[in-house]
């Protein structure tokens, strides 16, 4: 198989506790466009489900820590 690996996607609340933060926070940074998401949705479901990409968020992690 070729091509990049899949991306890992967490959950609101993984997210949080790696934050270790509020998920209220976490959506503070999505809405800021601090942390990269992708909306999953099953077929025939109404609401997708809001992950935030693993790689987003060691880049968040990675420029707001001193070297």
């Amino acid at each position: 198989m070729t091509g990049k690996p899949a991306a890992c996607l967490l959950t609101i609340n993984d997210t949080a506790a790696r934050l270790r933060c509020s998920r209220a926070h976490v959506y503070r940074l999505i809405a800021a466009g601090d942390l990269a998401v992708k909306d999953i949705a099953a077929p025939g479901s109404r609401r997708p489900k809001t992950r935030v990409r693993e790689d987003g968020l060691t880049r968040y992690i990675n420029g707001r820590t001193a070297p």
